[in-house]
């Protein structure tokens, strides 16, 4: 009988299921930036890739990007610019959830300046203010359901599969409620077009301020006692931000800000810290993002512009969903 060998029987290896990508993407003057991300193996999600274009912010590009690095892509949210939408703070319908919208559309009848048969709204309801469960205010988000209309048509126009569209606000929010924490936490940003400053608790748009004559070319066209200026009235506006949050959420107070370092040759948080009593903390996306090689490069190339954080916020959106269905 012929000798044979039994070779062990090693197990089949396991195919790694990868992620899906989801693509954020907001346009702004001179400017269209994209961004794609996945959630992590570690649960710590994946920049993925990310872009600038600034010569010809055109949304077909984007579908050119996107062949060119060789993505696919689960879902596509629109962050809209400022000019698009309306926010009015209201009482939250006494309606189930899946009827607030509806409810919130007559009581903004007489606050927005076209018939409300052509209005989008949609209704973000606050935390109660000792934190247990929801409370009596809400956001209500209102868009003209023309300009959301031509939104939809220039992203198909461009051949991506739009999944959702979003408001700046919720998109930074999204940075913020990455890492869970017990208190609230702030983000400070100054933009080539203002300035905005967003505070978040127990997962939730809470506050949100807009300085549209702040922003990141005042401070560069000033002299020196001009941008002194600038900053003791952001620290103000900062501080004003803070004390109201706190009156209005006594359960709770802002643990930091953080503070995107936009500003070229300022360190904003060492020059805002003296005057205001919170806590100031650079933000780096690196902080709470695993960055990956790509989208390294893509930030890291010569006068790139500052990766925009609303586009990498509005590519969070599905991974902050799928997070918010698993802990329900």
């Amino acid at each position: 009988m012929p000798l044979r060998f039994a070779l062990p029987q090693w197990p089949a290896a396991r195919k790694h299921k990868r992620e899906p990508n989801h693509l954020g993407l907001v346009i702004s003057p001179g400017r269209l930036a994209v961004a794609v991300v996945r959630e992590g193996d570690q649960g710590k999600p994946v920049l993925v890739a990310y872009e600038s274009f600034v010569d010809d912010p055109d949304l077909s590009q984007v579908g050119k990007w996107l062949k060119q690095e060789g993505l696919s892509i689960e879902s596509v949210n629109l962050s809209l610019p400022s000019d698009d939408y309306h926010m009015l703070s209201m009482e939250t319908p006494s309606v189930p959830a899946a009827e607030r919208a509806d409810a919130m559309r007559w009581r903004v009848k007489d606050m927005i300046e076209f018939p409300v048969d052509e209005a989008c709204v949609d209704c973000l309801v606050l935390p109660s203010p000792d934190g247990e469960g929801e409370g009596q205010h809400a956001w209500a988000v209102v868009s003209h359901r023309e300009r959301m209309g031509d939104w939809m048509s220039r992203v198909r126009k461009a051949k991506l599969d739009l999944s959702s569209i979003d408001i700046p606000e919720l998109a930074l929010r999204n940075l913020l409620v990455l890492e869970p924490q017990p208190q609230a936490t702030a983000l400070l940003r100054l933009s080539s077009t203002g300035g905005a400053l967003i505070v978040a608790w127990r997962g939730e748009l809470c506050s949100f301020r807009r300085f549209n004559d702040l922003n990141v070319a005042h401070f560069s066209s000033v002299d020196l006692m001009g941008r002194q200026a600038l900053l003791e009235r952001l620290a103000l506006e900062l501080q004003r931000t803070a004390d109201a949050f706190e009156r209005q959420f006594y359960g709770t107070s802002i643990e930091r800000v953080w503070v995107e370092q936009s500003v070229p040759d300022i360190d904003l948080v060492q020059q805002l810290a003296p005057h205001v009593s919170i806590r100031l903390q650079p933000y780096e996306l690196a902080d709470t993002l695993e960055l990956g090689h790509r989208a390294t490069v893509a930030m890291n190339r010569h006068k790139a512009p500052k990766a925009s954080l609303i586009a990498v916020g509005a590519a969070l959106r599905q991974v902050i969903v799928a997070r918010d269905r698993s802990a329900a």
